[in-house]
């Protein structure tokens, strides 16, 4: 708010004050809660590689008991409905921070489909608190990305082969 009222002030001391009163709203930008991070494309805040720590990959015997939880309690972290038609397979990636889950084909999720999400944000938001209730289960561990394969009639609660 500071800037925006020293750029009217220098406008109306420069003479170019109906430069600034000519801007259409729609070219302004406007956030709920003001940040000091960069702006990425996606609107969120920008990770640079020096303003986070490393993340470390869990042991072999953690990541089988990350999954054993989830598999356990399932339809108590992600829902009853999309427990439903879904399950968790495996993590894969370096460090642990991707989980694969089967699908039922012939169902799709509220967020859009199993390979992408909504154009709505009401219906992306849905993927948002899936995720971030897998995470919670998860802490500290966390997955940074879901990866769906789906199967036409598959039975997703059925134990995996």
């Amino acid at each position: 708010m500071e800037r925006w009222e020293e750029t009217l002030e220098w406008a109306d001391n420069n003479g170019c004050a109906n430069l600034v009163a000519e801007i259409p709203e729609q070219d302004f930008y406007l956030v709920d809660i003001p940040t000091c991070y960069a702006v990425g494309p996606m609107g969120g805040p920008m990770h640079r590689p020096w303003d986070f720590d490393a993340k470390s990959c869990p042991s072999l015997v953690q990541i089988e008991q990350f999954m054993e939880t989830l598999v356990s309690r399932w339809s108590e972290i992600v829902g009853q409905e999309i427990a439903s038609v879904t399950r968790p397979l495996a993590f894969t990636g370096e460090k642990a921070r991707r989980l694969l889950v089967v699908a039922d084909a012939s169902v799709t999720p509220p967020w859009g489909g199993w390979a992408h999400l909504s154009t709505r944000e009401s219906k992306r938001r849905t993927f948002t608190r899936f995720r971030a209730a897998i995470n919670r289960e998860l802490a500290p561990h966390e997955v940074d990305h879901i990866d769906f394969t789906v199967k036409e009639g598959t039975q997703p609660d059925a134990a995996p082969n």
